[in-house]
């Protein structure tokens, strides 16, 4: 092991005559010294060295001790060295306060008592000593362990990262699925629920319930391009501007206008969202809907047969900031009447030999449509997942049901 390093310790006074009081006092701990006789030069000296403590005059011409202080935290090699102020003058409050707050551990008022200076030196002396003394021994077995159970620390490392990661995977599910609808919404007038399964932890998926400012409710699906944490950042951020956008307005249309707007300047280049604003009035269950390339949705009759279907009535969001998205008025849900709005990972899921496709899932939301919303959508998604078998979920699934009361 190395000898113990001596601690340099760094005067800072433009007063020589401190200076050299100051090293007549610390000169018997051993210690090394070196002098500065001003900001400037303290900053100069710690460009290129180290040091353990620094002893720094308040009053300086130029640049006074806080000010220089403040410069020398902004140093990573001097984040943390500690630093006692030198002070002629009783100190203020607020010099105590500035002191602190540019890092200080500690006020010294001159004329200082020898042994009360040495003493404090010699405990930050001590500690730097100590800590180098640990610094040592820890390259010393890190060596010893690189050499002796390299392959070891690394299967230990990958495991502990591979831990990490599928923590942090699971709180990112985690903080998605809170932005969803936690429970369907049953009213006078529908029975409403949806449901997003991502296909890998988080997803670029968007369903939502929103009460609007003229009594209607918003009901938004969307489907932000590519799944994972790229896409499942930019549904956040759609989600937030779509919430904001629905406490001040109520036009369908003029609402995803401005959320195209919004999008096209943040969205990643070659990146785009797809989605279907519709506003449904419980009084009187009249439907209005706009819909920026979304998948289409489709109004089943109480018989099961296909009433309505709500094409797309603009271009996907963030692909033309200038891009209009008319609203469209189909005719009013009537008792034992569906909604069926799906995102593209429900009819493109793969089997062994083809995709889901949209005849499946109508034969099965048909078979289903006299049970409960919640029921139809977690029918459709096992239906999907019993298709598909044994092979990976490729791409994001979201289903929303409106019922209107029988």
């Amino acid at each position: 092991m190395q000898a113990d390093p001596k601690a340099d310790i760094l005067l800072v006074d433009d007063t020589p005559a401190n200076l050299l009081a100051l090293e007549a006092v610390l000169g018997e701990l051993g210690q090394n010294l070196v002098t500065a006789q001003s900001g400037k030069d303290a900053l100069r000296y710690l460009m290129d060295h180290e040091v353990a403590i620094i002893l720094m005059d308040v009053q300086m011409p130029g640049m006074d001790g806080f000010e220089t202080a403040q410069l020398i935290r902004q140093r990573d090699r001097s984040r943390h060295t500690p630093i006692i102020f030198l002070t002629a003058h009783d100190r203020t409050d607020m010099q105590v306060f500035k002191g602190y707050a540019a890092g200080a551990v500690d006020f010294l008022t001159k004329p200082f008592v020898p042994e009360v200076l040495r003493s404090k030196v010699s405990v930050f002396a001590e500690l730097f000593r100590k800590t180098e003394q640990v610094r040592q021994q820890s390259e010393l077995l890190r060596e010893i362990e690189r050499n002796e159970h390299e392959r070891q620390m690394a299967e230990a490392k990958e495991q502990w990262e591979q831990e990490r990661l599928r923590e942090e995977i699971r709180l990112a599910r985690q903080i998605q699925q809170k932005l969803f609808p936690v429970a369907p919404l049953p009213t006078a007038s529908f029975d409403i629920s949806g449901a997003s399964y991502p296909a890998e932890a988080t997803g670029g998926d968007y369903f939502d319930y929103i009460p609007m400012r003229d009594g209607g409710l918003g009901v938004v699906i969307g489907d932000v391009s590519g799944h994972g944490f790229g896409p499942a950042l930019l549904m956040a951020e759609l989600r937030a501007y779509l919430r904001a956008l629905l406490l001040t307005r109520a036009d369908v249309g003029e609402i995803v206008s401005l959320l195209n707007c919004a999008l096209a300047d943040d969205a990643p280049e070659g990146h785009f969202a797809t989605l279907l604003l519709a506003r449904l009035d419980p009084a009187s269950p009249s439907l209005v809907y706009s819909s920026a390339g979304h998948m289409p949705g489709y109004i089943l009759s109480a018989g099961g047969d296909v009433k309505s279907i709500l094409h797309s009535t603009g271009m996907p969001l963030a692909v033309d900031p200038a891009g209009e998205f008319p609203a469209v008025t189909v005719p009013r849900l009537q008792p034992g009447e569906l909604l069926l709005l799906f995102t593209d990972g429900v009819v493109e899921a793969h089997g062994a030999d083809d995709l889901f496709g949209m005849d499946r899932v109508l034969d099965v939301v048909r078979a289903n449509q006299g049970r409960t919303a919640r029921t139809i959508v977690d029918t459709l998604y096992g239906a999907v997942r019993d298709f598909c078998g044994t092979l990976a979920q490729l791409d994001d699934i979201t289903v929303i049901v409106i019922k209107a009361a029988a």
